[in-house]
């Protein structure tokens, strides 16, 4: 107890003396973690277009070059710290590929591959959710300003099929099909200010559509887009703040100064310790004995002393009880000093008591275990606004 009392007011001593020479700053220190920022702050936006060719069964029918088709799409997204994070957005995909009887064929001019393979062409379109992990904040700590990010995604994707129909003798397109499906990326962000980074975007779709054939089967599109990306609001994260006290080299003259103040601290300690070591060794006194409850309370109204309503059932209820036992019983009056002559209340109080004494022999009890008694005070001196407690009578065991 006593170093800890030292140590206390070493502090509070150094801190005293510096204070004049150079004031303690405050300053984030990011070791100690971040904190969370606004609902509003970190949401973004996205634009991203590129490249993409289908890798299903037969499309190696096709060359590679010649399966390229165009891709991009449009997202909203928020950072909720600076690793976890999330994207919706809408993609626009055209896609090529070779089916051996699939959906996508020219129905007026069908193409056929070298190996008599059927070119297909469709429009893939649809809403996706991502989930996004940034693994250079994750592994090398989050940084404000680094210039290069790696996000790792996954999510899942709604694809409607657009294709080519025969509508009255015209090749127009047409909604085809609904497939469900998942993907995952790499997501490299370059930042440009402290609003925009660019983006470059490989990607990997899977699902299950026919595209290949009128089965259903598993299908790949691989992705390679550039984009951009514009950060709303507050884009940083902040750290918890902590004092940082600057360092101070204290003088001979101000070394003895302490030392002197440190014995005076010693010697009060030493008092105070003195003291309690007193008052601990002081007797505890007695409590005060609790005066017993009474057994039953009748309660009247103003200038009444005839026992009504509620307080009937009271009184047999505590009659019953008293059979039960062979004590003897006071029963006293009692009328509160707020309203009425002293004459009055001293005769409310007489009847009061007599009143229920009537009502207990009436149900049973034997007169000559009962007296009676009055009390000249308030029974609870709870003041004039709780006056209604002091018209009562109480039963209490006779000691």
């Amino acid at each position: 107890m006593k170093k800890v009392f030292l140590l206390a007011l070493l502090c509070t001593l150094f801190m005293s003396a510096n204070v004049e020479a150079q004031e303690v700053t405050y300053v984030e220190d990011p070791s100690q973690g971040y904190t969370f920022n606004r609902f509003k702050d970190n949401w973004f936006i996205t634009g991203e277009i590129g490249v993409g060719g289908l890798a299903s069964s037969y499309d190696g029918e096709l060359k590679f070059g010649k399966r390229l088709m165009p891709s991009f799409n449009i997202g909203v997204g928020k950072w909720f710290s600076p690793i976890l994070g999330i994207r919706f957005s809408a993609d626009f995909r055209k896609m090529k590929g070779a089916t051996i009887d699939g959906m996508g064929i020219d129905p007026f001019n069908p193409e056929i591959t070298g190996d008599n393979y059927y070119i297909n062409r469709f429009w893939s379109i649809g809403p996706a959710a991502d989930v996004y992990l940034n693994l250079t904040n994750w592994w090398c700590g989050y940084k404000p300003g680094r210039v290069y990010n790696a996000v790792l995604y996954g999510g899942v994707a709604v694809h409607t099929q657009m294709i080519k129909k025969d509508i009255d003798g015209d090749a127009k397109w047409r909604y085809n099909t609904v497939s469900i499906g998942v993907r995952g990326g790499l997501l490299n962000t370059f930042s440009v200010s402290d609003h925009v980074d660019l983006l470059l975007d490989l990607r990997l779709d899977m699902d299950q559509s026919n595209y290949i054939d009128y089965t259903r089967q598993l299908n790949f599109y691989g992705q390679v887009l550039v984009g951009v990306a514009y950060k709303f609001n507050k884009t940083t994260w902040g750290a918890p703040i902590v004092p940082v006290c600057p360092e101070y080299k204290y003088t001979d003259a101000e070394g003895d100064a302490l030392v002197a103040r440190l014995k005076a601290a010693d010697a009060k300690i030493a008092d105070l310790e003195r003291q309690l070591r007193e008052c601990m060794n002081r007797p505890i006194p007695e409590p005060e004995p609790v005066k017993e409850a009474p057994l039953a309370t009748i309660y009247f109204p103003i200038g009444s002393s005839r026992v009504q309503g509620v307080q009937s059932k009271v009184v047999a209820a505590v009659a019953n009880a008293m059979g039960s036992t062979d004590d003897e019983y006071v029963v006293t009056g009692w009328a509160d000093n707020y309203t009425g002559s002293a004459a009055r209340n001293e005769q409310l109080r007489q009847q009061r008591a007599d009143n229920v004494v009537k009502m207990l022999v009436k149900n049973g009890v034997a007169s000559d275990r009962l007296e009676t008694a009055t009390g000249s005070n308030n029974l609870t001196n709870y003041g004039e606004n709780s006056a209604d407690l002091d018209r009562a009578a109480t039963i209490e065991i006779k000691k």
